[in-house]
């Protein structure tokens, strides 16, 4: 026992020497460097982040190889007898076994690709920060240095406005390098710990240093307006405060804690100061308005209550093995037919927790969960129990770490963000080391190769797999820079799409699949054929959004079939009944076939989900132009009005049928020589619009033909004032009705002006009186 005690520390002594604190900082500097990448000319950030973050493993898999007797000969006992990498490992296995029950397993490959690296990255953190948790300090002040700076890039904006800056543009715009607002302010939110811990243990420049970014960082994160965010804050600073205050309420405590909230104070009015300039009505009026919208009752919170409810709905079906890991953004379409609006889709379930439970089934859900629980636990007895100082510091920033990290878990994505991930690694890896038993005993050198050996070709496979994705999410770029959904054409055509064509992904961020949007480019290129086998390829990935049948409807449509594409404009329609471009299709069609059953049967479905003006006004007009009479689209409308009172679009409709509708009268009546029958319902057609220029030219009509020239006139003058009547028929009219008046220069100027406008009996009337 001596004997393996001695050797033991002569490792130890080895390893201290061979890895270098240098190394160690060196290293934690390369993983938080992501947050500054460019994109690299991919659609999304993670992918040349994940690819970058599976390099580094190899890095350090080949260095603990060369090193194996003084790194990973210590380590790995400790890993093979914690709970938190037991049941880590059993997360893994689960996902991949996911693998045989999912519909697609391209999407499989792609998040499991993902998940491998960041657990391969945990496991050489672990080996990394083995032995050097001494460097805890440091290690914060690096970190805190990197959110200054993060912050730094977004607050700059703020500080000195750019002339004709629009401030809602600004606030807007905030994403940094992580692909959107909410996960830069969860990106920044999860680096706060640091700060705090390094505020109160340094001194001097360095403290005031930490104090400037622990300002900026939280002004930024004001600025989003994210609640997350907001929430953590409470909850981190509610716990730090605790800690600090535990023994006793004295003087230097209550220094402390002044110093970590007058930076928080100082941002706050900063930023409400930015709000009030904003002049928005949304997200940025006020600190105050956002906290004040963390209710069940926000839409966004009622969103995530959907989201969550489908989830469960969908784990019922299939709660042993779920749909397979990163299915939901796919097999979450049909259960939001009806919730969500246009081609809207949730992507995510906002729930890590549930998503992996709906993806891999009950028991992984309740694993992933456990294993919050226990690290969770684990460090809060460590701070509690106040037995070592170092361990209970490196507890309590791990247990801060844990609870940003969850809480975000509970309401977003972060497992799929590496901005995030690197710092689940971290407290992962902190909470394994920092528990580890100094009994454990060393693994067999031999064995502890080959363990580094398979970390090693692991890694080496996810960055092969990692670079493919980010292949994908180039030609993904590609095509989104085309904009091939709205132009004719672009850079791409279908068949370099189709040699680009992705092993994995199959589908874009947004759950398109590539062979959807080849399939578009050949309907540009005016290649059906190649367009519908593409289509055909697509449905088998993602038959839920309507967009095939919607772009097939667009195909038969430019054939010259209007049947088939009446067919595919209604089953795309009853595929989303929300998405608004779709029913206005449907509807287009339904009038091309006078179908005006067909146009109040999409109507009562549209308009259960989205009772808007649009719903109604778009249905009128297609009962109109489908032969309806005046007296049901006149009850239509009034229907709609019932639903959406005084209304200016329905008013607006209801006013032009009953104008059309009298001007239509008038003239039948008209036609029968009634003149004062026709003009009265000329004059109610006015009474709705009194610059209405079809009842101002038909009373002049009215009047001409009665001989009433003088009387004609002034309506055919007003009539022309608006912009419409472009034939040159009123002007010639007026021409006449001078003449008849005897006035020739007045007739003769209006004949000129009706000339002009190639109205053809001008001519023969100037030849004969004005030359």
């Amino acid at each position: 026992m001596k004997a393996k005690a001695i050797e033991r520390i002569i490792n130890e002594t080895k390893g201290k020497q061979t890895i270098s604190n240098f190394t160690v900082l060196a290293v934690i500097i390369s993983l938080l460097v992501i947050d500054f990448f460019p994109y690299f000319k991919s659609l999304e950030i993670i992918n040349p982040q994940f690819f970058y973050l599976s390099v580094v493993n190899i890095i350090l898999g080949v260095y603990f190889y060369f090193n194996s007797d003084v790194t990973s000969v210590s380590v790995f006992p400790i890993l093979k007898r914690s709970y938190i990498f037991k049941l880590y490992l059993a997360f893994i296995v689960l996902c991949g076994i996911s693998f045989f029950v999912a519909k697609n397993t391209s999407l499989v490959y792609t998040k499991f690709t993902e998940i491998v690296i960041i657990f391969c990255l945990f496991i050489n953190l672990t080996i990394l920060l083995k032995d050097k948790l001494d460097l805890l300090y440091k290690i914060i002040l690096i970190v805190s240095i990197s959110a200054f700076l993060q912050s730094w890039q977004q607050l700059c904006n703020f500080i000195i406005i750019p002339r004709h800056a629009s401030i809602i543009d600004l606030l807007n715009g905030m994403k940094g390098n992580t692909g959107n607002i909410n996960i830069l302010a969860a990106s920044l939110t999860i680096k706060v710990p640091f700060l705090l811990l390094g505020i109160t243990y340094y001194k001097g420049y360095k403290k005031w240093f930490l104090l400037f970014a622990l300002f900026s960082v939280t002004a930024v994160i004001f600025l989003t307006g994210a609640r997350t965010p907001l929430i953590n804050l409470f909850l981190l600073y509610s716990i730090y405060i605790v800690y600090l205050l535990r023994e006793s309420f004295t003087k230097s405590s209550f220094i402390k804690v002044i110093y970590l909230i007058l930076p928080v104070l100082v941002a706050a009015i900063f930023a409400n100061s930015i709000f009030e300039k904003s002049k928005d009505k949304g997200r940025y009026v006020s600190l105050e308005n956002r906290v004040n919208q963390i209710n069940t009752e926000d839409r966004s919170s009622q969103a995530r209550l959907v989201f969550w409810g489908n989830v469960m709905k969908m784990s019922k079906k299939k709660p042993i093995l779920g749909i397979g890991l990163g299915n939901y953004q796919v097999e979450s379409i049909p259960y939001e037919r009806t919730t969500a609006n246009d081609s809207n889709v949730s992507l995510h379930a906002h729930n890590d927790f549930l998503e992996i439970l709906a993806e891999t089934g009950i028991i992984n859900g309740l694993i992933y969960f456990s294993l919050f629980v226990i690290l969770f636990f684990i460090n809060l007895k460590n701070v509690i129990k106040r037995s070592d100082a170092n361990k209970q510091i490196i507890s309590l920033l791990t247990l801060l770490l844990i609870i940003v990290y969850g809480v975000d878990s509970l309401f977003n994505f972060p497992m799929y963000r590496p901005t995030m991930s690197i710092f689940f690694c971290l407290l992962l890896a902190f909470t394994v080391i920092n528990n580890f038993n100094s009994k454990d005993e060393e693994t067999n050198l031999k064995v502890a190769k080959i363990i580094t050996i398979i970390l090693v070709i692991v890694s080496i496979i996810t960055s092969y797999s990692a670079f493919l994705i980010y292949k994908a999410s180039n030609l993904e770029y590609l095509i989104a820079t085309d904009n091939i959904n709205m132009n004719d054409k672009g850079f791409l055509t279908g068949d370099e799409v189709i040699k680009r064509m992705p092993k994995y992904p199959n589908t874009f961020s947004s759950s398109e699949s590539f062979y959807e949007y080849a399939g578009i480019y050949y309907i540009r290129e005016k290649n059906y054929q190649k367009a519908l086998n593409c289509f055909s390829k697509a449905n088998k990935i993602n038959p839920y959004s309507g967009r095939i049948d919607f772009y097939k409807q667009l195909i038969s449509s430019q054939k010259g079939n209007v049947d088939s594409a009446y067919i595919y404009a209604k089953r795309a329609f009853y595929l989303r009944p929300r998405n608004y471009n779709l029913f206005k299709t449907a509807m287009n069609l339904a009038i091309s076939k006078k179908d005006t059953a067909e146009v109040i049967k999409q109507h009562k479905l549209y308009t259960k989900y989205r009772n808007e003006p649009d719903a109604w006004t778009l249905p009128a007009l297609a009962l109109q132009n489908s032969g309806a009479n005046y007296k049901r689209l006149i009850n239509f409308i009034d229907e709609g009005l019932k639903v959406i009172p005084n209304d200016s679009t329905l008013l607006k409709q209801k006013n032009s049928f009953l104008i059309t509708d009298y001007i239509i009268r008038g003239q039948e009546f008209g036609g029968q020589g009634k003149r004062n029958k026709e003009l009265e319902l000329y004059q109610k057609a006015l009474k709705i619009d009194p610059k209405n220029i079809y009842a101002l030219q038909n009373i002049g009509f009215c009047y001409f033909n009665q001989g009433k020239n003088d009387l004609a006139i002034p309506y055919f003058k007003k009539a022309i004032e608006s912009p419409g009547l472009n034939d040159g028929k009123t002007e010639f009219y007026i021409g006449v009705c001078y003449l008849n008046l005897k006035n020739k220069s007045q007739a003769c100027k209006y004949l000129n002006l009706s000339k002009e406008k190639n109205y053809t009996l001008a001519e023969q009337f100037l030849l004969h009186t004005c030359l």
